[in-house]
């Protein structure tokens, strides 16, 4: 067994996945405490297969899915951070509508395009052991940017999960602000795709989050506790999957699950020691 994990760690491929595996758990552990304390978590779902429609533009122009990807799910998160702002009642509404609008147009485009991509797959799915080393990079800016935006801004953050009205009262610029976390939702999507694609990128920015909303009380804890949670499933899972020869998105997502269940039974379990 240990001669078989030297084995592996002596591989390339491995170190890159372990690699941007880190740089998506800051991704995981930031955006999406965010997006579960502002109780937005179908917001990142609806960008991620909205972007779809961005993949299957770029496949048809020819240029990179990903920049297509990027730039279709900043302009719709843009959107629905209006429609946050001015129809809040109807927000679920116009998601379901975004995310349908954005899959069909999507494979629309795919269906025009000459010949079969055979991509296409990586960005429904994932594939964190093909990464380029482009993609790493761009991570990495992304999370140095969003861990200084979210250090100088940190106190309106606050204010704008917990208490809005009080955030406007103090001259806070809310709709910017929130047009500027829809963005980062936007793109920290786009770059968890990289790892589970555009059908389990969700989870990674969700499961995390809520088990560490479970056991902590301060957004800084919880992006902290959620970062960790989600390196330790994303790493378990890549050479779980290794060494079972599955899917490693796939195999990342269902340990997330399973350890949701575990942190929901031992809150129970804490709760009734109380």
């Amino acid at each position: 067994m240990i001669e078989s994990v030297f084995e592996i760690l002596g591989l390339k491929f491995v170190w890159m996945a372990l690699l941007v595996s880190f740089l998506v758990s800051i991704v995981s552990g930031v955006v999406g405490s965010i997006a579960v304390a502002n109780k937005k978590v179908f917001v990142a779902g609806s960008v991620a297969h909205s972007a779809f429609g961005g993949v299957g533009l770029a496949l048809f122009c020819g240029f990179s899915p990903t920049l297509g990807a990027m730039v279709f799910a900043v302009v719709l998160a843009l959107l629905l951070s209006w429609a946050d702002r001015h129809y809040h009642d109807r927000l679920d509404s116009y998601m379901g509508a975004i995310w349908a609008f954005g899959m069909a147009l999507g494979v629309v485009f795919i269906d025009f395009t000459p010949g079969y991509n055979s991509d296409i797959a990586s960005y429904l799915f994932g594939s964190i052991i093909a990464v380029s080393d482009d993609e790493v990079l761009a991570i990495a800016v992304y999370d140095v940017v969003l861990l200084g935006f979210v250090g100088v801004c940190y106190k309106q953050i606050l204010g704008l999960l917990y208490d809005e009205a009080f955030c406007r009262v103090q001259g806070v610029n809310s709709a910017w602000l929130s047009g500027v976390i829809f963005v980062f939702i936007a793109v920290g999507v786009v770059m968890s795709m990289s790892v589970a694609g555009l059908i389990l990128v969700l989870a990674i920015l969700s499961i995390p989050a809520y088990i560490a909303q479970l056991f902590v009380g301060s957004l800084r804890a919880m992006m902290f506790v959620g970062f960790v949670l989600s390196l330790a499933f994303m790493w378990v899972g890549f050479f779980l999957a290794y060494w079972l020869n599955i899917s490693p998105g796939a195999c990342i997502v269902l340990l997330m699950c399973v350890g949701m269940l575990i942190g929901l039974g031992l809150k129970l379990i804490l709760q009734k020691e109380v």
